[in-house]
């Protein structure tokens, strides 16, 4: 995507299915005042395997751009997060931002994850970060003292985990096809 003056992008990419995946996704804000959002689930079982490599070119001032990209690995998958942020030397006040969070399932998944921030500008606001863990124990024994069982309170909470990419899914048939094909999901592992 190459952005000109006031424009906005908004993508949102869910991986769900498929052995090997490989997403790249690319904005240049060339111009003052563009926003870019970004943002990415994958959902990964069996030996499935994705790679998300983003890139973000602030090549002028007064520019914003957001990415959140989160992933669920499951069985012996891998996932790959990759994002670059780049904030040239003539574009100051630029808030820009980057996160990926992951929740492993099992012992056998994997995620490698590497947000990188490029900056030559000195009047910006920008931020990276990335997780990986694990289920709360205390969230899923808050709920099974409700009376929901371990696959049902694993189910909730990983909803509630995805549902920060989901949405912003603006479609609303879109969105609810993606809702029902990951509760599916969920409720039958």
């Amino acid at each position: 995507v190459l952005q000109s003056d006031n424009s906005y992008f908004h993508a949102v990419n869910i991986s769900i299915q498929g052995a090997i995946i490989r997403n790249n996704m690319n904005a240049v804000l060339d111009a003052e005042h563009c926003e870019s959002h970004m943002y990415g689930l994958y959902m990964l079982n069996d030996q499935s395997h994705v790679d998300n490599h983003t890139s973000v070119d602030h090549r002028k001032p007064n520019s914003f751009s957001n990415e959140l990209y989160k992933g669920i690995m499951d069985d012996s998958s891998r996932g790959v997060f990759n994002g670059k942020i780049y904030v040239r030397p003539n574009a100051q006040k630029t808030n820009a931002f980057q996160s990926n969070a992951n929740i492993l399932m099992s012992d056998n998944a994997s995620v490698d994850t590497k947000p990188q921030l490029e900056i030559w500008a000195d009047d910006v606001k920008c931020s990276h970060g990335a997780t990986t863990g694990q289920l709360d124990k205390e969230q899923m024994f808050y709920l099974r003292a409700r009376g929901l069982s371990k696959v049902q309170a694993r189910a909730v909470l990983l909803r509630a985990f995805a549902g920060d990419v989901i949405q912003h899914i603006v479609v609303d048939a879109l969105r609810e096809k993606v809702e029902q094909e990951i509760s599916e999901r969920l409720e039958n592992q």
